[in-house]
């Protein structure tokens, strides 16, 4: 091997160590966060007379969590709530006004809700969506 071709070589060696390493990394710390479980259930969205929406769910844990609406591209559009809660069979049940950040209606489009729970170190993005029709649509 000459002087020159050492460093490629020793380059590519480190980059295809790289690529079996990290996909073994990303294994592991989705392997820890299934076994630890979901960390809400029974999220859902119910549609409330007017411009009105309730998104309710459980948590499977206490657990200091925020609650946001965010778009389709998990854009945060509103907090609904930054509290703590616990964790059990009752559920928790937040009122949106279809208003963002700004106190302006948001628009049309599909809507989730993100749940960020800070003990839990988690942040999940409901299924569920919401979609809010444009005026004058069909809902």
């Amino acid at each position: 091997m000459s002087e020159r071709s050492r460093p490629v070589a020793a380059i590519s060696a480190l980059a295809v160590a790289t690529l079996l390493v990290a996909p073994a990394g990303a294994i592991l710390v989705t392997q820890h966060l299934r076994d630890e479980g979901p960390v809400a259930t029974a999220i859902h969205w119910k549609t409330r007379p007017g411009p009105r929406y309730r998104a309710c769910f459980r948590l499977t844990r206490d657990d200091q969590v925020r609650v946001s609406v965010v778009d389709y591209s998990d854009r945060l559009v509103r907090v609904l709530a930054d509290s703590r809660l616990e964790g059990g069979d009752t559920p928790h049940c937040f009122d949106w006004d279809g208003k963002n950040l700004a106190g302006q209606p948001a628009p049309p489009g599909p809507y989730h809700l993100q749940l960020s729970l800070k003990r839990a170190d988690r942040t999940a993005v409901s299924g569920e969506r919401l979609t809010i029709a444009a005026a004058g649509a069909p809902s």
